[in-house]
């Protein structure tokens, strides 16, 4: 019997997929915010790889924008979404990944490049504002495909972690190039996994001075070496196993500054494997956390509580949840699963980052206000969709949820959807209450409101013909019906087609 190879068996799947099934990564290809200063005020450097929400597959390009917060939580737009990289006609942008040097805000980003007859990794160094430094230049080509690249910063260098099916790897293996922070240049390179084995797709932290986690998987296992760059010298630790059974690409790191640690996130089935690894590359508290799944690329967000002595940690999880951990130095615990965080939309399951917030002033909207920042790309354009949720806010809102006639009050699914040039929306109240009708876009931005008013208990029908507010026909795409009646919300998603 023949044994067939683990790299044919995941091109294998991957193809079956395509025939039956949109990959998701095609529409939302890695999210970054990463944070910095501007003359004192607190900003972040938001970057995606977007397909533009047309039906070109794999035509990414990479767009950046930067958002700040207000003192009150508002979202402040200080640039509007940049095509930073490509052209629009470029194959696979993607995806991207971008780290900043704290001291000076030099960032670089770093992409694959699949618009020739080989699979580039390409680095651009630059400053938040667009201001380039080093223009697009390969860092890693050749033969066959280098993928998949991870950049984090250390004292003096950029250490970007890759994918490397080029000789002398017999598969798919795994590397690092060390690059000087100031002008991109290529100072030393080393191998992570062995070249006769499957390994792909890393994921990597640091502490910004001189040590970093770099972890990666193997389509069943979860691996990681500690890198630690004193001087000239670069000492890696042994590639370590951490975790078994897990879904490729489901997994995410963070370094702990108050325990010297990192922490390592991983889906495996329904749950999500939690656990330290120390500066060795040593493991500890390892913790399943039931019903809590990570979901695909997803960047943590992490914040010191001063006042409990505990790391705080969100990430999202399943199709519109979010799961809060507590950390200690000797234990991992899940506080909270927040189910249905979204009243107008759903997150993606691939390409999204969290983030703790401070506003412009500095200040910190978690410890304030509870308030977390989730972003991701739109799928029907090449902007990012932002959501400010607070959480606090969020679950006062979910218990008062729970009443007795909650299970009584329906929003049907509307007919036709998809539709051109009218819809039919039907909905049930049970007692005399104030109603809300009305639809948006997937931004969240108010398109038309339909009903505003008390209305006595029964079965309403109520048509849209796809006009704003104004009057004007709306453009094709998905739009969000939501009503409220007292306590309750919900809200169905519906298509126009022009």
């Amino acid at each position: 019997m023949f044994k067939i190879g683990t790299t044919i068996l995941y091109l294998l799947l991957i193809f079956s997929c395509s025939i039956f099934s949109q990959d998701p990564r095609e529409k939302n290809h890695s999210m970054n915010i990463v944070p910095f200063i501007d003359q004192s005020i607190q900003k972040y450097y938001v970057t995606w790889s977007s397909s533009s929400g047309s039906n070109d597959g794999w035509q990414h390009d990479i767009y950046n924008q930067i958002i700040s917060f207000s003192s009150t939580g508002e979202i402040i737009f200080d640039s509007a979404p940049h095509r930073f990289i490509g052209t629009g006609n470029d194959e696979a942008q993607e995806p991207v990944s971008v780290s900043i040097n704290p001291k000076n805000s030099t960032m670089i980003s770093v992409w694959e490049d699949g618009s020739g007859s080989t699979v580039d990794i390409r680095g651009q160094m630059h400053k938040p504002d667009g201001t380039i430094i080093r223009e697009n230049w390969i860092i890693a080509g050749g033969n066959d495909s280098q993928h998949s690249p991870d950049v984090v910063h250390l004292d003096g260098v950029f250490l970007v972690s890759l994918t490397d099916e080029a000789p002398p790897a017999q598969t798919s293996m795994n590397e690092i190039r060390i690059l000087d922070d100031e002008t991109g240049e290529q100072i030393s390179s080393f191998e992570l996994s062995p070249r006769n084995e499957d390994n792909w797709w890393a994921v990597s932290t640091s502490n910004n001075k001189n040590i970093a986690f770099v972890g990666w998987g193997n389509g069943e296992d979860f691996f990681g070496s500690v890198i630690k760059i004193n001087a000239d010298t670069v000492l890696i630790t042994p590639e370590r196993f951490y975790v078994s059974n897990i879904y490729q690409y489901y997994y995410s790191v963070a370094w702990l500054e108050k325990y010297d640690k990192f922490i390592a996130v991983v889906k495996v089935n329904s749950k999500s494997v939690v656990c330290l690894i120390d500066t060795n590359g040593v493991r500890s508290n390892f913790t399943s956390i039931p019903n809590a799944p990570i979901t695909r690329e997803t960047e943590l967000a992490v914040s010191w509580n001063a006042q409990e002595n505990v790391y705080n940690i969100i990430y999202t999880s399943g199709y519109n949840n979010l799961s809060v951990l507590k950390v200690t130095n000797s234990k991992i615990t899940l506080t909270q699963i927040i189910s249905n965080v979204l009243e107008n939309a759903n997150w993606p399951t691939t390409g999204i980052a969290c983030q703790f917030v401070h506003s412009i002033e500095g200040k910190d909207l978690w410890d304030l206000d509870k308030r977390l920042f989730v972003a991701y790309n739109n799928e029907n354009s090449n902007n990012a969709v932002y959501h400010l949720i607070n959480i606090g806010d969020l679950t006062k809102v979910k218990s008062t949820k729970q009443n007795i006639h909650s299970e009584k009050i329906k929003l049907y699914h509307a007919y036709p959807n998809p539709f051109n040039p009218s819809v039919m929306i039907r909905y049930r109240i049970p007692m005399r209450d104030k109603v809300s009708l009305r639809i948006y876009n997937v931004q969240g931005e108010l398109i038309k409101i339909l009903k505003n008013n008390i209305m006595p208990p029964g079965e309403y029908n109520v048509v849209w013909n796809g006009e704003n507010s104004q009057g004007a026909k709306v453009g094709s795409g998905v739009y969000i019906i939501r009503l409220i009646s007292g306590n309750f919300v919900k809200s169905n998603k519906i298509i126009f087609q022009k």
